[in-house]
């Protein structure tokens, strides 16, 4: 009878300890970037993939930057083979230059969701929300609108990557 009770505790202290140090990697909280003076991003769960395009974007753009450079939101679809691997046929990206930073938003068209323009407002609301508490020191530069394209193409050519922006 004892040699039964003992096992039993024995079994439980193993199972329990077993459950307890056992972790699992979150994968459903989103992807925050932050290169102080460079740029900031916000990428999708499971979506971290990006991140090599995002810093190519960042370095096309030539610095220094000055605080009062800001862009319009610039949204992409981007088809990123990377991604594919992972499961990914496609995410959308939203880029904007505020006082001399580079802010981006990244998430992955929810499938259930078929109407694109959706999933592009469903963007712009998060990159504008992530942007609420950043006040523009400077003026809207068409320049710098214009800056932030050609760096996306320069960068997507490099790296193989399909883009297409949303107008």
């Amino acid at each position: 009878m004892i040699e039964i009770t003992l096992a039993t505790i024995i079994i439980t202290i193993i199972i329990v300890l077993t459950l307890r140090n056992t972790k699992h990697a979150v994968l459903e909280n989103p992807v925050i970037l932050n290169r102080t003076g460079q740029y900031h991003a916000i990428l999708a769960p499971k979506l971290n993939i990006a991140q090599t395009f995002i810093e190519a974007i960042a370095k096309q753009i030539p610095g220094p930057r000055d605080a009062s450079q800001n862009s319009a939101t610039q949204c992409f679809e981007v088809r990123d083979p990377q991604a594919a691997a992972i499961g990914h046929e496609l995410y959308l990206l939203a880029i904007t230059m505020r006082n001399g930073m580079l802010y981006f938003q990244a998430i992955v068209p929810r499938p259930l969701i078929n109407d694109q323009d959706s999933h592009f407002n469903m963007l712009m609301e998060s990159a504008h929300g992530a942007l609420a508490d950043i006040t523009a020191t400077g003026m809207h530069s068409t320049e710098m609108d214009e800056c932030v394209i050609t760096a996306i193409d320069t960068a997507a050519r490099k790296l193989g990557i399909g883009i297409k922006q949303q107008v």
